[in-house]
């Protein structure tokens, strides 16, 4: 639980509230922006793709919850406004569904 609930939203916050505006250049570069956004559409399928497989109830909510922060990334990096609203109202509703979830599978 703690690591869907907390730690996973911590790296994505990080992104949002320290790195992209403290290295702004970095962030809006072509290179780093392709790399990131590549490495989040591989990590929102492989996510999703593990947790097709799972039979276990807990695992699959945390590969879920892999997958849908891969999707908060690819919001955050498209720099757009509605992108990091949307990537926010994801963080947002990703907060307690984890927790809810994992506690209710036993």
């Amino acid at each position: 639980m703690i690591l869907a609930g907390i730690l996973l939203k911590l790296g994505t916050y990080g992104f949002l509230r320290l790195a992209i505006p403290l290295f702004p250049g970095i962030a809006m570069h072509d290179t780093v922006r392709t790399a990131i956004l590549a490495l989040s559409v591989i990590g929102v399928i492989y996510g999703s793709l593990v947790a097709l497989v799972q039979p276990d109830f807990k695992k699959l909510v945390a590969y879920s919850s892999v997958a849908h922060l891969g999707m908060v990334m690819l919001g955050l990096f498209a720099m757009t406004t509605e992108s990091v609203q949307g990537a926010m109202m994801v963080m947002i509703g990703h907060g307690s569904r984890p927790a809810r979830c994992s506690s209710s599978s036993g």
